[in-house]
């Protein structure tokens, strides 16, 4: 799988930005643990192999 993130750190140090998957799926996240929980789900999705 590969994934394209949009990584911005806030002035206070906070790490937002959008996850993006090669399907097109986006998914924002504000903090380093929601971005461990999106990650986390994009691994439960199915893998289809294109090959």
């Amino acid at each position: 799988m590969h994934l394209t993130v949009d990584l911005l750190r806030t002035p206070d140090g906070r790490l937002e930005g959008t996850v993006i998957t090669e399907t097109g799926r986006e998914q924002a996240f504000s903090g380093t643990l929601d971005l461990l929980r999106v990650l986390e789900d994009l691994q439960a999705e199915p893998v289809q192999d294109e090959r």
